[in-house]
């Protein structure tokens, strides 16, 4: 297994440029006694370090596996993987850690910061908005001084308010019996009695959630002095600072020469919510969509014709189940009364891709990308039919891709490669790319993935109540949509598009609607950009409630 991060050459000798992220994982990787690869590379990054050349091996990028531009960098390879994405190449780091201690960063499960970043507000929170926030301020500090006051960023006043919440974790009080030596404290007090504060990030115990935090604030906090009582302000995270300037994972930076002297902090007026959990949504919980919601829905989009043909794209090809090998069928991983539904699901988005493949007659070698593909059933099917051609699982869960590991080892396919991150760090070339149930977000991520490689896509969507704006996707997508419909009002439109139940329920016919109507937005949008899109059902439409396919072929 191998850490590759990028850096500079600088004039100054052992001294290399480092993007914020390559500088965590290096850290990480010097306290876990884990070595790292460093690529030379042209951008100067953010950060200009002296580095310990007994800690790392420079390299030239021919020197890269191939696998490796697959993704923004830092990354994690080991044989026919590549691990990207700065919480999970840092877990996989202390993963390889013999230091026992810095294993227990992984927290209860070793599930510290596993989820990912468009569905977790904690993950989002260590990964991107303190990740942007320090680049914001290494790139000009001044910016947020006034008057010799520090105007805090919003993500300093969050992490402030956040240590002042009540302690959440797992056995909560088990351990609140054993903090306060109480066997008689009962399981019905309201977790704001428990007396439990906040020693570190996620607790009392501290996490990788901790590690990157503290790497980011110290690069901060060694440019700033705090005159008098100025840092009571961040009272608590000074105390926590002082903690993790004990730990193990305590570093030493050098004090720039123009360091900034503050009289008093800002903090930003902030919602008081916590960032263990999203922010509530006033439409999370079921909303009933009656057909009179439809209608409001259809004035609004001045009655668009929004229709399914019900029949998937590729339907006309011949499919054969007894001529693929039995440990690519999902019979072989799944129990049987799922088996035969998701072999249904297969078969329409493997015909589709066919048949894609048929009407690109000039495409020799095709790469595909299987986004979301869980355990890989359906990027494993590819791979036995389309021997010639390069197949990519794309997903965050690792012990999905264990298992879909397992499989391509016992199938011995040579075509198939593994990337475990979010999407958003996938930077590969491909044409086509396909995903069965993303969820909510994905789906959209997958179709601009794909409108950005000027790729054909094949997708199958899911959880359309799951579907909101983040920090990569806006909701409508289409222009016709934006126009029309408001964004309270579409986040209706998918919620009553999880209401899909059995034929016989009354919610189903309105939930389908919402369906068409979600699938036909983002119809649209690709279309925007050169797409014939064809909005069908998968065969048959009982495989599955979430059953609509959206094909998009660049002309």
């Amino acid at each position: 297994m191998s850490v590759y991060i990028e850096g500079s050459l600088t004039l100054v000798e052992n001294m290399f440029g480092l993007s914020l992220e390559s500088f965590i994982v290096y850290n990480l990787a010097v306290k876990c006694d884990v070595d790292v690869n460093l690529c030379v590379v042209d951008n100067e990054g953010e950060l200009k370090m002296i580095l310990d050349l007994d800690k790392f091996v420079v390299i030239n990028k021919n020197d890269i596996p191939r696998i490796g531009s697959y993704c923004k960098w830092p990354i994690v390879i080991t044989n026919n993987k590549v691990v990207a994405g700065l919480c999970a190449v840092c877990r996989q780091i202390i993963k390889l850690s013999n230091n026992s201690n810095l294993k227990n960063l992984l927290g209860f499960k070793e599930s510290c910061l596993m989820a990912c970043s468009e569905t977790s507000t904690w993950t989002k929170f260590c990964e991107v908005d303190i990740i942007k926030t320090t680049k914001d301020l290494l790139v000009d500090l001044n910016k947020f001084i006034e008057n010799d006051c520090f105007k805090a960023p919003i993500c300093f006043g969050k992490f402030e308010h956040h240590l002042n919440q009540p302690v959440r974790m797992h056995n909560i009080y088990k351990v609140a019996r054993r903090v306060h030596n109480d066997k008689d404290l009962k399981s019905s007090l309201p977790i704001e009695g428990l007396n439990l504060n906040h020693l570190y990030a996620e607790g009392l115990y501290m996490t990788l959630a901790d590690c990157i935090i503290y790497f980011c604030y110290k690069l901060i906090f060694t440019q700033i002095i705090f005159d008098g009582d100025s840092k009571n302000d961040l009272n608590l995270t000074s105390s926590w600072m002082k903690r993790m300037d004990l730990s193990e994972l305590n570093i030493n930076i050098d004090k720039k020469p123009d360091i900034v002297s503050i009289k008093k902090v800002i903090l930003p007026k902030i919602k008081h919510t916590s960032l263990y959990s999203s922010e509530q949504n006033k439409y999370k919980q079921e909303i009933s969509v009656t057909s009179e919601i439809i209608d409001d829905l259809n004035r609004s989009l001045h009655n668009l014709k929004i229709s399914n043909n019900l029949i998937p794209f590729g339907d006309d090809l011949n499919f054969d189940w007894g001529l693929i090998p039995f440990n690519a069928n999902p019979g072989a991983a799944l129990p049987k009364n799922r088996s035969k539904r998701k072999c249904e699901q297969l078969e329409n988005l493997a015909k589709s891709v066919l048949k894609i493949i048929q009407t690109k007659t000039s495409q020799k070698s095709i790469k595909i990308v299987d986004f979301c593909s869980g355990g890989g059933h359906l990027g494993i099917l590819l791979s036995t039919l389309l021997p010639n051609s390069t197949i990519i699982l794309v997903e965050n869960k690792e012990r999905s891709l264990e298992m879909a590991l397992n499989r391509i080892k016992s199938l011995k396919l040579t075509n198939i490669q593994i990337v475990q991150s979010n999407l958003d760090y996938f930077i590969g070339k491909f044409n086509i790319g396909i995903s069965l149930h993303a969820c909510g977000v994905a789906t959209d991520l997958v179709i601009q993935k794909s409108i950005d490689n000027k790729a054909d896509f094949v997708c199958c969507p899911c959880c359309y109540g799951a579907i909101k704006n983040c920090h990569q996707i806006s909701y409508p997508r289409s222009g016709y949509f934006k126009n029309m419909l408001s964004y309270d009002e579409y986040l209706r439109a998918t919620r009553g598009a999880d209401q899909t139940h059995d034929e016989e329920n009354p919610k189903t016919k309105n939930g389908f609607r919402c369906m068409d109507i979600i699938d036909w937005d983002r119809k649209l949008y690709a279309e925007q950009f050169g797409y014939e899109v064809r909005l069908g059902k998968l065969k048959p439409s009982n495989c599955t409630v979430k059953n609509n396919l959206l094909v998009g072929i660049l002309g």
